[in-house]
């Protein structure tokens, strides 16, 4: 999978001892697909991953939207925000398509 996008989000509450890391990485598989890998689980530990892969973009993009919303409304689920820890984008990728501006800019910096 060729990695054309990559995002990383945090969240930390040490009274609740709740350390998240979440991982969202974009690219095309092998045959001309879009793929989507979603990591997550304890920071600073394996976690988890899911993977999704699609012809059309716009089925992917509503799995990263729908990722995006959740990871939004963790303070009223783990006690504490994510924020956007790290973004990296390949060259021609158009960035507003995939995340839009309004959700990136609600995560804490």
């Amino acid at each position: 999978m060729d990695n054309l996008l990559s995002v990383t989000f945090e969240a930390h509450n040490y009274q609740l001892n709740h350390h998240r890391r979440y991982d969202i990485r974009l690219g095309r598989g092998l045959f001309g697909e879009w793929t989507v890998a979603l990591s997550f689980g304890r920071a600073g530990r394996g976690g988890q991953e899911l993977r999704h892969s699609a012809a059309d973009a716009e089925q992917l993009r509503r799995v990263i939207r729908e990722t995006l919303r959740r990871r939004l409304s963790a303070p009223g689920r783990i006690g504490c925000a994510y924020w956007l820890k790290e973004l990296s984008v390949a060259e021609g990728v158009d960035v507003s398509f995939w995340l839009p501006e309004a959700a990136l800019s609600k995560f804490r910096l």
